[in-house]
């Protein structure tokens, strides 16, 4: 009697100059079942843009935060797109700036993408071309100037300007929002009194829409 083969968690299929990594199975796989699976693909994913494909499946915004720190910013991967079936997990995708189905700018732009692995303490400065991730907190005094989109995990207290050059397509990402004001592209938020901004605390995505900023709460909960 011939077994039936249990079918993968992950396929990688090639498409066109790309290689699509897609998520066959029913549950959503731990971050470290996903690492050890690209990592047994060896050069078929590194060197190539990557394309995730999540079909039906429920993604939280937690897990693809967790894809990026511990799967795609170590193993160096280049991810082109992202798709998915499943409305909460566009909405997720999409919350978090990624480039979805086509959307103009990707949030993260891998080329171009500066880790800070310590938080940034009063007195400390960066400038970076590019997109930032910053793995902690933006202490008060301290400043992040990036032509890119911000994200940092943890709290921001000091100044960050992203889009810096005037682009203000740009996106800040914050899991607490602490400072009395931002920057992106050519706009300047209001000043505010420590806790007066009505996002004072709570993890947003702050973009610019219709020359006016636009914060959506990104809550894991959610």
């Amino acid at each position: 009697m011939e077994l039936a083969s249990q079918k993968k968690e992950i396929s990688f299929k090639g498409r066109g100059t790309s290689v699509c990594v897609a998520f066959e199975g029913a549950i959503l796989p731990g971050i470290s079942d996903v690492l050890r699976e690209l990592r047994d693909a060896g050069s078929m994913v590194t060197g190539h843009q990557i394309v995730f494909d999540f079909k039906k499946l429920q993604v939280p915004r937690n897990w693809l935060l967790d894809l990026l720190r511990d799967v795609i910013f170590p193993m160096n991967l280049s991810v082109s797109l992202w798709n998915a079936e499943e409305p909460s997990t566009k909405e997720n995708l999409a919350s978090l700036g990624f480039k979805v189905d086509g959307s103009e700018r990707p949030m993260v732009t891998q080329g171009t993408l500066k880790i800070v692995s310590i938080p940034l303490r009063g007195g400390q400065a960066l400038q970076h071309d590019g997109d930032v991730l910053m793995l902690g907190d933006l202490h008060h005094g301290a400043e992040i100037n990036a032509t890119g989109s911000i994200i940092v995990l943890g709290a921001i207290q000091g100044q960050v300007h992203a889009g810096c050059n005037g682009d203000n397509s740009a996106s800040v990402i914050t899991l607490s929002y602490q400072t009395n004001q931002l920057r992106i592209g050519s706009m300047i938020s209001n000043a505010m009194e420590p806790g007066a901004s009505p996002w004072w605390g709570k993890p947003v995505r702050i973009v610019v829409e219709g020359g006016v900023f636009v914060a959506s709460d990104i809550s894991w909960e959610k």
